[in-house]
């Protein structure tokens, strides 16, 4: 009886808590400490509780406030949506249409890289986890596992109002804006992939990395002026950029903004991408681009390179993807511009939660919810779906039943 009622459309001023329970004695004992707190705390307006308990006294007005986030390379882990996988066929059938684009080409089908052979020794997890870093499966993991979530979240009824994507995530995002319908998406995922990544005859050759810097930004930029390879790839936040050039510049980077105080996190990527340092990978990626269609965005999709939602003419948001890759990604100015449109729910839709610290970091204390749906890789990605759609809901976006698929009891 609680299930069922559980699922009916709440009204937008009632009070209203959530949690998710496996278990009936865990879900009756998650009501008692939702009980204790409702009577301590009669006229609260919100409260979370540790265990997962979330409450509002009434849901937000979020119409037309609804952002879906996406996040880039960088972002991926092994064995990344496992539990959602299993559980959910829109991202399994995911999947299925990303490998057959590897096993066309001969290359082992993306889904034996995201969920490899378990390894039991230290060795063989950091090979497994070297081949998920490359770019043609990175990218191809991020925006599969992406497609596969975003769909679950339409099918319960979620309603985007914009669309915007860090660094690779743009492609998402177009996705998700109706720009690129499923095919397109995903032959331009694995036509990015392929190449990014090095020319035949240079495998071994350096196409350097990217190192995330926290800190005074003049500081940080006064720093980078000094260096003549190194360069600002992202504008991540008012505290962060990313840094990046050959690997020995960010090497001595790395020790010497270290050893100056700033906080400096090396990425997992396989290049530095927006830089001169891919510069191989414009002229067959812009190629890609210019033979998929592309579709007038039925919301606002918000660019990395501008700042500001792609233009409607075809040939000119073909244009401006095309270029991506070597452009800086200004991604800070692209939230507050979609801050001032109207966006205020963020809900980052991919692999862990840099975009939901990068969203938060840049709106500060102004009125906002940054959500991401996997944040973490040690706990089950099942889990953090539906506690993360509950937490939309005790919001007050609208969401229906998330998981059609579960057997009746």
């Amino acid at each position: 009886e609680l299930l069922a009622r559980s699922r009916a459309e709440i009204p937008a001023d009632a009070a209203r808590f959530g949690f998710v329970a496996a278990k009936q004695q865990e879900a009756e004992k998650l009501l008692e400490n939702a009980i204790s707190l409702l009577e301590s705390r009669p006229q609260a307006e919100a409260w979370n509780h540790p265990r997962g308990i979330f409450y509002q006294r009434a849901g937000m007005d979020t119409a037309g406030k609804v952002v879906a986030v996406f996040p880039g390379q960088g972002s991926q882990y092994l064995n990344m949506g496992r539990e959602i996988a299993l559980n959910f066929p829109p991202l399994r059938e995911a999947y299925a249409q990303m490998d057959a684009h590897f096993i066309t080409e001969g290359s082992p089908p993306l889904s034996q890289v995201v969920f490899p052979i378990p390894a039991f020794d230290e060795e063989r997890r950091q090979a497994q986890s070297a081949t998920l870093r490359a770019t043609d499966y990175a990218q191809a993991g991020i925006g599969t596992f992406s497609l596969g979530l975003y769909k679950i979240l339409v099918q319960a009824g979620f309603q985007a109002d914009f669309t915007a994507g860090h660094s690779f995530g743009e492609l998402s995002a177009l996705w998700a804006g109706d720009v690129l319908d499923d095919a397109g998406f995903l032959t331009l995922v694995k036509a990015r992939g392929k190449a990014m990544s090095p020319p035949e005859g240079q495998e071994l050759s350096d196409t350097g990395t990217m190192l995330a810097v926290k800190g005074d930004l003049a500081k940080i930029e006064e720093a980078v002026a000094a260096w003549d390879e190194v360069l600002i790839a992202n504008q991540n936040s008012p505290s962060q950029v990313v840094l990046a050039g050959p690997t020995p510049a960010i090497e001595n980077a790395r020790r010497v903004l270290g050893d100056q105080g700033f906080k400096v996190t090396p990425l997992p990527v396989s290049a530095a991408f927006h830089t001169p340092l891919v510069a191989h990978a414009s002229e067959p990626f812009a190629a890609a681009v210019a033979a998929v269609p592309f579709h007038e965005a039925r919301i606002p999709v918000y660019s990395n390179t501008t700042g500001d939602p792609y233009p409607s003419e075809e040939r000119e948001a073909q244009e401006l993807l095309g270029q991506h890759i070597l452009h800086p990604v200004i991604f800070k100015s692209q939230i507050e511009h979609i801050y001032a449109a109207g966006g205020r729910v963020f809900v980052e839709i991919g692999p862990r939660r840099i975009v939901t610290n990068l969203v938060d970091a840049i709106l500060g204390d102004r009125p906002h919810l940054a959500l991401p749906l996997n944040a973490s890789r040690q706990k089950s990605s099942d889990r953090q779906l539906r506690t993360a759609v509950v937490q939309l809901k005790v919001a007050g976006v609208p969401l229906g039943d998330i998981d059609p698929y579960q057997v009746a009891s």
